[in-house]
């Protein structure tokens, strides 16, 4: 049921001392407010509830008849919580940049395979969590570049393979960054031999045979462009 299915991934919310802030269909929005930017305890609870809410959601999806699919995206950063509305209808909600990047995350899941990415900046100071950096996205409607990262939950697959995961992924991504192409691409298509499911991986190596048909500019940078929303 939907009642069943909001409480698999609002419980990890609550109890990691955040709040739901608005659902909207299957989707929804969590804060963890502080007047501290700098605040790690709140950095660390909404990554925390995060890996939560995907154990959750696995759990309800071994026994329910229509498994939900679950995305994630945490950002950090500035934003104003009021009513936004007119006339007779009025909302209490988050509004700003750092919603709308949180947003930009949680879609980049889709097209990388992963379940929960965090931008760098979250994770400042945020210690005891396994993370890969899958380097820097241009996400749609932005003008910066966004250091994006994956929440790795180390409860399914084991810490091992886990960390020989990144350690490959990093060695690769090094390589593509420094133009070398045809390496990197056959260091990505290692890495998915050795685990089929490695979403990034497989998104890189694409990437990467794109680039040996058409290089890209001198000033690129390692920068990846993504149009999703």
């Amino acid at each position: 049921s939907s009642a069943a299915r909001h409480a698999a991934v609002f419980a990890p919310v609550r109890r990691h001392r955040g709040f739901v802030s608005d659902v909207v269909g299957d989707s929804m929005l969590a804060l963890w407010p502080s007047v501290n930017q700098s605040d790690v305890p709140k950095r660390t609870a909404a990554c925390l509830a995060a890996l939560e809410i995907i154990e959750a959601v696995d759990e309800f999806n071994r026994t329910a008849p229509m498994p939900l699919p679950t995305r994630i995206g945490v950002h950090t950063g500035e934003m104003l919580l009021g009513n936004v509305g007119a006339l007779d209808h009025y909302e209490y909600r988050a509004v700003g940049d750092v919603v709308n990047t949180a947003s930009r995350l949680q879609g980049l899941n889709k097209i990388l395979g992963t379940r929960v990415l965090v931008s760098r900046d979250t994770l400042e100071g945020v210690e005891g969590l396994l993370v890969r950096d899958l380097g820097d996205f241009m996400l749609a409607g932005k003008s910066n570049a966004l250091r994006v990262c994956e929440l790795v939950n180390i409860a399914v697959g084991g810490r091992e393979p886990a960390l020989e995961r990144c350690e490959l992924f990093s060695r690769a991504h090094q390589r593509f960054v420094a133009r070398e192409f045809a390496e990197a691409e056959r260091q990505f298509n290692a890495l998915t031999e050795k685990f089929p499911d490695d979403g990034p991986a497989q998104f890189f190596a694409a990437r990467c045979r794109e680039h040996q048909l058409n290089a890209p500019p001198a000033t690129w940078n390692g920068v990846v462009s993504v149009n999703i929303k």
